[in-house]
């Protein structure tokens, strides 16, 4: 049986997206050496208080934000909606 989590009030829940973690020369670069102080997640639900984000969203929010937590072999995010910096657009 699949699960998914529903997030309630202000909670968002994200997958987390992973950027490359290998160069093109094939080096392994590990969390704790990239410089990047944030991360992107795709939406895959929200809580009843939140009206600006919404399903399938890409967003931007601290790269340890929430709280972590595995569905499967997914890496899956709680964020409060305050912990979110934006929502990624095409333009």
């Amino acid at each position: 049986i699949m699960k998914m989590l529903q997030g309630v009030n202000d909670k968002i829940v994200v997958e987390v997206l992973k950027d490359s973690e290998v160069t093109d020369g094939w080096i392994i670069i590990p969390d704790t050496v990239k410089k990047v102080p944030h991360a992107t997640g795709k939406v895959l639900s929200i809580g009843n208080k939140v009206e600006e984000i919404q399903i399938d969203d890409i967003i931007l929010f601290a790269q340890f934000g929430g709280q972590a937590t595995f569905l499967g072999s997914k890496e899956i995010r709680v964020l409060c909606f305050g912990e979110i910096y934006g929502v990624l657009k095409d333009i």
